[in-house]
């Protein structure tokens, strides 16, 4: 059995190989980051990913990139790349079922990274948030072919002091109205701006957005 995904110049590049029961959950998704359809097998994993598609500090991933240890039996859910940490480090998710790894048995590392726990509280907290990316990301891979450089940099000027949603599209309203709202979102990927709001309430035309 395969234990680890292929590495190119130390990066995880692709899931290990699995198989998977016909009635088992898989949710399909296209990923901004990688450029490529992935598959999720539960909706933890989903919402997971998501917030590694909201961190701008995150530079690229892979969804079950190892097996914990020589028995393969337990996936870890994925690797990340933090800016600043050329190896970058495993996430595995919380597990409840009875039938899973017992979480307290989670070692600190495998495979010579360190584990990061994603606990299940902190996804509750961050629900509005991954919510609001779950709108966003269909923005970020619909436009991601057409970006428009000199539209990004004008929002950003424009952003120096916060304004919301609906004033910033009535600003760039000789533009395509989906295209300027890509462009924002494309800039919140990229930690260009900043949108206070996101975390607290569903973005709508009264949702602030300003010039990291």
């Amino acid at each position: 059995m395969q234990k680890t995904a292929k590495k190119i110049d130390g990066k995880y590049t692709a899931p290990v190989s699995t198989s998977r029961p016909g009635w088992r959950r898989r949710i399909e998704v296209f990923s901004p980051k990688l450029h490529r359809r992935l598959s999720h097998s539960s909706y933890l994993a989903y919402r997971t990913w998501l917030v590694i598609e909201a961190n701008p500090a995150i530079e690229t991933f892979c969804e079950r990139p190892a097996y914990l240890g020589a028995t393969g039996t337990q996936l870890i859910d994925f690797w990340v790349k933090l800016r600043g940490k050329p190896l970058g480090e495993f996430w595995m998710i919380e597990q409840q079922s009875t039938n899973s790894l017992i979480n307290s048995e989670i070692p600190p590392s495998a495979h010579g990274l360190p584990i990061r726990k994603i606990l299940q509280s902190n996804l509750a907290a961050w629900s509005q948030a991954i919510t609001n990316w779950g709108r966003i990301v269909p923005f970020l891979v619909s436009h991601s072919r057409w970006r428009n450089p000199v539209l990004e940099q004008s929002l950003v000027v424009y952003l120096g002091v916060s304004n919301t949603l609906d004033k910033t599209l009535m600003q760039f309203a000789d533009h395509d109205l989906s295209a300027v709202e890509a462009a924002l979102y494309m800039l919140l990927a990229s930690g260009r701006i900043n949108c206070p709001d996101l975390v607290s309430a569903p973005v709508t035309g009264a949702t602030r957005f300003v010039r990291a």
